[in-house]
């Protein structure tokens, strides 16, 4: 006849669960099922709740969640007091966050934890809920720092984008990015058989104007002219600061006609502008000499086309100044 070795327990079912409950890092709150009072908690959750912790015992566990967070927790303790597995989630306590020792930082009057939840039989057949708290304030004020610094990474990364982009002096874009966004505008239009146009001016005389008023007149100038070219323009064309006394604009989807018509309205704002020291200059005004061109008309490159602008431009300021001269213009003339 064979004898049978018993199988030994288990260690986990010959431990006291008491020397547990006790050595819990973590608060621990044993509670009724059905009225989530509690019944008892561990020296963890004294320490957490402070002098006067007896009187929580018998005190509903909600009666230490933060609102708006008690109908959630509520929930979880429902659902978890159903489960054989326990439930976890997160939520915040009213009790305060221990401060560690030597800190100079107040104590704080809430606790960020994640709950766990989940059914435990007693040996008398019946059954609490067991909640165990862990403290996670640290890591969610980490979290909150992270995401904050993030956001400021972001705002300091975009405005250094913008600053790569944009002309310091007058806050139009610079040639840089004008350059760009011309390259771009001509593949779409090549792309889509539409067309695009160039206005290109300079500003007559301005040597002139900086010698006899200053350069810190000059530039409340070019700031000045800025704003009226921003005013004028639409919300789809793209102003620029090509570079000294010099500016251009990018006209999507508008022929040379289209392009003169606009040209020609800002030549006229500009004239009529009353900037300062604008009656010691030659022509009496700030005036500037405006070039047009458009592709497909100018140009099979972005390049030739912005150079036939620079050339109707300088065309102008040879033949009076303060006028607005088109590259189909230029070509009339070549024919004659």
């Amino acid at each position: 006849m064979e004898t049978q070795t018993a199988t030994p327990s288990l260690p986990s079912r010959l431990a006291a669960y008491t020397d547990l409950f006790e050595r819990l890092w973590d608060m621990t709150f044993l509670l009724d099922t059905k009225t989530y009072q509690i019944l008892e908690y561990n020296p963890s959750s004294e320490r957490a709740l402070g002098d006067g912790a007896e009187k929580f015992l018998g005190k509903n566990f909600l009666d230490l969640v933060k609102e708006p967070k008690r109908d959630e927790v509520e929930k979880g303790l429902r659902v978890a007091a159903r489960r054989y597995y326990p439930r976890k989630f997160e939520s915040e306590l009213v009790i305060s966050a221990p401060v560690a020792e030597g800190s100079t930082e107040p104590k704080k009057d809430g606790m960020f934890v994640e709950v766990t939840a989940g059914p435990l039989d007693l040996s008398n057949s019946e059954r609490v809920l067991q909640v165990i708290v862990r403290d996670i304030t640290f890591r969610v004020e980490a979290e909150s720092k992270m995401k904050e610094l993030l956001t400021e990474l972001q705002i300091a990364n975009g405005k250094l984008s913008m600053m790569t982009k944009v002309d310091e002096m007058t806050g139009l874009f610079n040639f840089r990015h004008f350059k760009a966004q011309l390259g771009v505008e001509h593949s779409r239009s090549i792309r889509y058989g539409s067309n695009y146009a160039i206005i290109f001016f300079d500003i007559d005389n301005f040597k002139h104007y900086n010698d006899r008023n200053g350069h810190p007149a000059g530039d409340a100038l070019l700031r000045r002219l800025a704003g009226v070219l921003q005013g004028k323009c639409r919300a789809s064309d793209l102003p620029a600061r090509y570079g000294g006394e010099e500016f251009a604009i990018l006209c999507p989807e508008v022929d040379w006609k289209g392009a003169t018509e606009l040209a020609e309205r800002i030549r006229v704002a500009i004239e009529t502008e009353a900037f300062d020291f604008a009656s010691f200059q030659p022509l009496g005004k700030v005036s500037v000499s405006v070039g047009i061109s458009s592709f497909p008309e100018d140009g099979q490159t972005f390049d030739e086309v912005l150079k036939a602008s620079d050339e109707a431009m300088y065309y102008a300021k040879k033949n009076g100044k303060n006028r607005v001269v088109s590259n189909d213009f230029l070509r009339s003339l070549a024919k004659k």
